[in-house]
């Protein structure tokens, strides 16, 4: 038997390795094809992406090994190929670094899909940061293994850093201005946000790095640098707990009489209304002689913070409003003139 094995060429030896290979890859195809099968019936999902996410690295793993020993084997005729495989003795690490940037990938993705109060955005930021500090410190690994001296590496790196800061601070002060916003979390995906002399206003639609696009009302995007964020107030209406309603609401003169009775009705009226938030100030006073009226205002906050619902809502509360002064026999006052005429 061992002297059958010493006979063989390394080209036979190469086309053995070939067929195992090949072998190989079929029966791991067939295992993960079973386990994805069995893992497609279970209730969770994080084992699909799982699964996903190891087969192309596993696969690719088991051509290297073939690639490792055939290249290996022809070093006994091909003295130069001795460099070639002490180079791609390296490869595995890069292999499984792919893997598990694939399964930090998958589990993103299996986060991001699932339903819950988890916070995308600091996911995405999340996940981010851990691809970084995982490739770097693979990068400082294989520096060491071919012989660089790391703290030099380091040294240079802050060095550089500092050039670099100098060169491009504006994109830095919106990577940093991107990482307060998912820290301080002024909004998030999805929220209706708007600077206050309303020159931006629409729908954060993704929080990147470097910028942050918004969906305007007219549809169209919006990408504001992340360092915008950090000099300008930003109001988040679609966090809103309270619509305020105020109101100015006039009768004639004549219905003086009347003005005590009627503030009296819709004081009841805001008070009985399930719309209306009873814990916060809730007013109906009688505020001014106008030119042509006598003024009452409504100050009240509503709980409704959808706007179409808000809207029907304080359209009938105005009606019912109207109802009450015509009831009393007053009427709502509008600019009116009186001319007195003297006679001679």
């Amino acid at each position: 038997m061992n002297d059958f094995i010493q006979n063989i060429s390394p080209i036979q030896t190469i086309a053995v390795l070939l067929v195992i290979t090949i072998i190989t890859h079929v029966v791991l195809g067939s295992i993960l094809k079973q386990i994805t099968k069995h893992s497609g019936s279970t209730k969770t999902q994080i084992d699909d992406y799982l699964i996903g996410a190891i087969s192309a690295p596993l696969k690719l793993l088991i051509w290297y090994g073939w690639l490792y020993f055939s290249l290996k084997e022809l070093t006994s005729e091909i003295q130069s190929l001795n460099d070639i495989v002490g180079y791609i003795a390296i490869a595995p690490v890069f292999i499984l670094t792919w893997g598990i940037l694939r399964l930090i990938s998958s589990v993103e993705n299996y986060l991001l899909e699932s339903e819950g109060s988890v916070d995308k955005d600091s996911i995405r930021l999340f996940t981010r940061l851990v691809k970084i500090l995982f490739v770097f410190a693979i990068i400082l690994g294989v520096a060491q293994f071919y012989g660089y001296a790391v703290s030099s590496i380091l040294t240079l790196g802050g060095v550089g850093g500092i050039v670099v800061g100098f060169a491009a601070k504006d994109m830095l002060a919106n990577v940093f201005g991107g990482l307060m916003i998912q820290m301080d979390k002024p909004f998030s995906t999805g929220d209706w946000i708007r600077t206050t002399d309303k020159s931006i206003e629409g729908v954060v639609e993704k929080i990147g790095w470097r910028m942050t696009r918004i969906r305007t009302f007219t549809k169209n995007p919006v990408y504001v640098p992340n360092s915008i964020f950090a000099t300008i107030p930003i109001e988040t209406p679609s966090r809103m707990t309270n619509r305020q309603i105020h109101e100015v609401i006039g009768i004639r003169y004549d219905d003086i009489a009347q003005m005590e009775s009627i503030i009296k009705k819709v004081e009841e009226l805001l008070t009985n209304s399930a719309n209306i938030d009873n814990d916060l100030p809730c007013r109906v006073n009688f505020d001014l002689f106008n030119a042509s009226s006598l003024d009452f205002v409504i100050w009240a906050s509503s709980s409704l913070t959808d706007a179409g619902e808000f809207k029907k809502f304080k359209g009938k509360l105005l009606l019912d409003i109207a109802h009450i002064i015509a009831d009393h026999g007053a009427e709502i006052a509008y600019p009116t003139q009186t001319l007195h005429i003297q006679k001679a």
